[in-house]
């Protein structure tokens, strides 16, 4: 999370800056937000830290404090509403219980206790390294990529989580990473290496230099060259991993291009990379001609061809496993594309996109509806997709029809060379679904809130929410349908997504008809973590 930046307030009170100038002319009751950071681990007081509030319809209107020695902090002057509050350490931001992208806000007003907070602070967990050739000298600007296991939006997945570059001493450093699995993997030149690359017929090759026609492989932590061997770096909350790789040098190979147009206008440009974990394609640094690649270590990967022009075009993409020099027909590349219509009385809004989202890694590719009400993504990585629309909070797909792919709850089923043609009917008439998550007649705080459709026609979107200091919550966006309204006690790591996990959990919960009466307020139970 980015850290937030805090607005200077002077000459005013606390609640005026909040509310505006109309604060000054009212006789609103206020109220103070009061409390202690300790760390999370021994609940010793963090003192010294920056902690803020600010109303959460109006997130602009941010104030902040320092913690005290015994890590108290104290906003007074506050009009009721329900504020949300964040502390700054060590570099990131933590919101109070916070969970994935979710947290707790806390309730200001007449008979709410907001003056007694305890707000346990993770620390961030970090991996620093080398990166080392086979004589242990640095292989500086390497490109450095993490990758996670996380729940997302109620599925576990991997996921690329940042890239990096090696410096001068082969040195990288990730900070400000949450707890959990992560993988490492290297991709490298060596600095001395003299690739020979494929020429045209017209141009004479310069004479190989075995000794300097070298590459590194894609190479994971520790020591593996395929995901499936790689090493999980397991952190915990505050950690440091110190860890090392090393690249060993191969002999380089090439792959000529045939089969390409004489064409002096329409250039060849390609892109190589491997599958890293969950699916990810990892690119991978290569000296390129309009008629080949070179530079290329021993490896499975897949390479993608476009032809440049005035009307760029897709070759297509194609498997290609390398154990010496080889020679790929262009025609035979494989275009997967993905192409259609929405269907919605009126105009559409401007910037909606269509997005599909990988189920496996969360890697998105998206297309912009035109004003015809057409979209395309020309080439797509096959794979399975979530359904999604972007840049809107009004819309909803009422109906999905598919030609060329599997359609089924929620997921698309996209295959190699696959022209998916997609028919979307589009309907306005979201909901926003209020309620106070209860035990024993009395308000819960931090709670998980899901409102679980019990068909996924719609595309898999599962409202969620965190239930506030005061009990209450608030679910978006959920389209006409049928629900079950859960609320768990302690949502961490729980995969909601997946079927035989909530299970256990929709037995007991609340049955929901969408669109609700106007003004409902829905009570739920709380149930314990199975």
């Amino acid at each position: 999370m980015a850290q937030v930046k805090t607005p200077l307030v002077i000459g005013c009170s606390i609640a005026a800056w909040l509310l505006g100038p109309s604060f000054l002319q009212s006789q609103t009751p206020a109220f103070s937000i009061a409390g202690r950071v300790v760390q999370h681990t021994d609940n010793n007081p963090v003192r010294g830290v920056r902690v803020t509030v600010f109303p959460v319809e109006r997130p602009n209107h941010l104030i902040g404090s320092i913690t005290g020695e015994n890590g108290d902090f104290r906003f007074s002057g506050l009009p009721a509403g329900k504020y949300s509050l964040q502390v700054n350490y060590r570099g990131w931001t933590q919101a109070f219980q916070q969970l994935e992208q979710y947290s707790t806000a806390i309730a200001v007003g007449p008979k709410l206790d907001s003056e007694h907070i305890l707000f346990p602070v993770n620390s961030p967990a970090s991996i620093a390294g080398y990166v080392l050739d086979d004589g242990g000298d640095p292989v500086r600007g390497a490109l450095v990529y993490l990758f996670t296991r996380s729940l997302r939006d109620g599925f576990y997945r991997t996921e690329l989580e940042s890239t990096t570059g090696t410096g001068p001493d082969g040195d990288f450093h990730f900070a400000h990473l949450a707890p959990g699995s992560y993988y490492v993997a290297v991709s490298g030149h060596p600095w001395y290496a003299q690739n020979v690359t494929p020429q045209p017929e017209q141009v004479e090759a310069p004479p190989p230099s075995p000794e300097l026609d070298v590459a590194y492989p894609l190479t994971y932590y520790a020591g593996s060259l395929n995901p499936a061997g790689a090493t999980p770096v397991q952190l915990d909350a505050g950690a440091r991993a110190e860890i090392q790789i090393l690249l060993h040098v191969v002999p380089a190979l090439q792959i000529a291009f045939d089969g390409i147009e004489k064409d002096q206008n329409r250039q060849i440009s390609g892109l190589l990379a491997q599958i890293g974990p969950g699916g990810t394609l990892i690119s991978i640094p290569t000296i390129a001609t309009n008629v080949g690649m070179g530079g290329v270590a021993p490896g499975d990967y897949v390479i993608s061809l476009n032809r440049s022009g005035q009307d760029p075009e897709a070759i297509g993409s194609q498997p290609v496993s390398l154990t010496g020099n080889a020679t790929l027909n262009v025609s035979e590349g494989i275009v997967t594309s993905v192409s259609g219509k929405v269907i919605l009385d009126g105009e559409a809004p401007q910037n909606l996109a269509i997005l599909l989202e990988n189920v496996a890694n969360g890697n998105q590719q998206f297309s912009a509806v035109a004003r015809d009400k057409s979209f395309k993504i020309p080439e797509v990585t096959p794979g399975r997709y979530n359904l999604r629309l972007a840049n809107t909070p009004e819309l909803y797909m009422q109906a999905i029809t598919a030609r060329g792919a599997a359609y089924s709850k929620g997921v698309l089923d996209i295959r190699s060379g696959a022209r998916v043609e997609l028919m979307i009917n589009l309907a306005r008439g979201l909901s926003k679904v209020n309620g106070i998550a209860i035990r024993d007649n009395k308000p819960v705080t931090g709670a998980m809130i899901l409102l679980l459709p019990q068909t996924f026609d719609h595309g898999i979107y599962i409202p969620r929410d965190q239930s506030d200091s005061d009990g209450t919550f608030t679910l978006n966006w959920a389209a006409p349908g049928r629900y079950t309204l859960v609320a768990i006690e302690d949502g961490n790591g729980l995969e909601y997504g997946n079927p035989a996990v909530i299970a256990p959990y929709l037995q007991a919960g609340r049955p929901v008809d969408l669109p609700a009466p106007s003004g409902a307020n829905l009570k739920v139970e709380v149930q314990a973590r199975r």
